[in-house]
């Protein structure tokens, strides 16, 4: 049997990512936030997917140039 996705509701991800609701539902609008599930009309994220979306962000510097 395949492995279940451990989903969250978009309530308890803003909460730990200490983002507004809105912020979540803006991303997803726009198609920019993490990738999402759709169960009854309910937004539903799964943390793998979560996780893995955030490590393809992680930045070294805010610098944006190369060094000459």
């Amino acid at each position: 049997m395949p492995e279940q996705p451990d989903l969250i509701k978009k309530e308890a991800l803003a909460a730990e990512w200490d983002l507004a609701t809105r912020t979540l539902d803006n991303w997803r609008y726009r198609g920019e936030g993490p990738p999402f599930v759709k169960l009854n009309g309910a937004v539903r994220y799964s943390r793998k997917a979560c996780a893995q979306w955030l490590a393809e962000r992680e930045c070294a510097s805010t610098g944006g140039g190369s060094a000459a």
